[in-house]
């Protein structure tokens, strides 16, 4: 082919369509690509290191593909406005032969009929803007959003039941027999002639001992203010020694999805985006309460305050042991409903 450019009028005019709609939609998406990770919506779809290169490329098609290419037609279509002509004016009944010049004498424009042709098709130009537009479509009608995320958090969760065994009830040993080999950090004499003592326990616990003058002791666990836990942290701590014995006994404050076990145990579970939301998979901490649990259901959003612990589970390889890890709950009034967050932990 001699040249690209088109010559004749409908051609011209499917030409400038077609390059005008494909600046369009590109801007389009590249503001889309702007906006998601300027307003968090990435945070539903895609991990945190990829956040980046989403917000790097629309800039790119925002200046190379829409800015550039629309300063290029825009000159193009100036010089096609105005095409030079030296030859004779054409009276209007005159006969055209090869002397005109009609069309044919735009700068740097020359025809070779014998290897002329444009591809111009119109329907598939506006097949394709249509497919490049449902990305656009989708941002406008407020996805992807965070209903969008808990549908499918819960949906993984449940498929993931379906496929694995039962969790079993920890529930723990009590506090009165985990204070047995406890050490004794504090001891105060009350006026009503008790005594309560501070003491810590081989994994970490910290209970508060009362002991009346007549009668059995009581125990309670002391939590402290609280550190916010990613359950990443927590999983990965539950297959290391050094990890699991720096964390046991501290303070911790996770919030998640409520999956109920038993009265006074159950799961909270949050997801973890790898890549993005298609190869997500929950993230599960066991959670213990010294009372039963009412008024939270199943998929929940729930705030929880208790002490770190990592319970060896049965069940595991040959010579290796499986721990999981368990918050204990002073009190169940450290389990509360709160408002959903995102689904998913970065």
């Amino acid at each position: 082919m001699a040249h690209s450019h088109p010559h004749s009028g409908e051609s011209l005019r499917d030409y400038f369509t077609e390059q005008l709609l494909g600046i369009m939609v590109c801007a389009g998406l590249g503001f889309v690509s702007i906006r998601m990770y300027t307003n968090g919506m990435l945070n539903y779809i895609l991990a945190k290191p990829f956040h980046l290169p989403v917000l790097v490329g629309g800039i790119a098609i925002m200046v190379v593909i829409v800015l550039l290419r629309a300063i290029a037609v825009w000159h193009e279509a100036g010089a096609l406005q105005a095409p030079a002509y030296d030859g004779p004016e054409c009276s209007p009944d005159h006969v055209h032969d090869t002397t005109c010049n009609h069309g044919t004498s735009y700068p740097g424009h020359s025809h070779d009929d014998g290897d002329h042709a444009h591809s111009h098709d119109m329907s598939w130009m506006f097949v394709t803007m249509l497919i490049l537009v449902v990305p656009i479509t989708l941002f406008v009608i407020g996805m992807p959003n965070s209903n969008m995320a808990r549908l499918a958090a819960i949906a993984e969760a449940k498929l993931e039941g379906r496929n694995s065994a039962p969790d079993q009830e920890i529930g723990g040993a009590s506090l009165r027999d985990q204070a047995k080999d406890a050490t004794v950090e504090d001891e105060k004499k009350q006026a009503d002639g008790s005594t309560v003592r501070t003491l810590k326990t081989q994994t970490g616990l910290r209970i508060r001992e009362t002991i009346p003058v007549s009668g059995e002791p009581k125990y309670a666990l002391i939590t402290a203010e609280g550190t916010e836990f990613r359950f990443n942290d927590l999983n990965d701590a539950a297959f290391d020694e050094d990890k699991r014995k720096s964390y046991e006994g501290q303070t911790a404050i996770l919030e998640g999805r409520f999956k109920r076990i038993a009265d006074k145990d159950f799961t909270l579970f949050r997801m973890k985006m790898t890549c993005c939301a298609a190869d997500t998979v929950p993230l599960k901490v066991r959670i213990v309460v010294p009372q039963a649990l009412n008024g939270i259901n199943n998929f929940d959003w729930v705030r929880v305050k208790g002490q770190i612990q990592f319970i060896k589970m049965p069940g595991g390889k040959a010579g290796a042991e499986t721990y999981i890890p368990v918050i204990m709950v002073a009190d169940i009034t450290d389990v509360r409903k709160g408002e959903p967050k995102n689904e998913y932990e970065q």
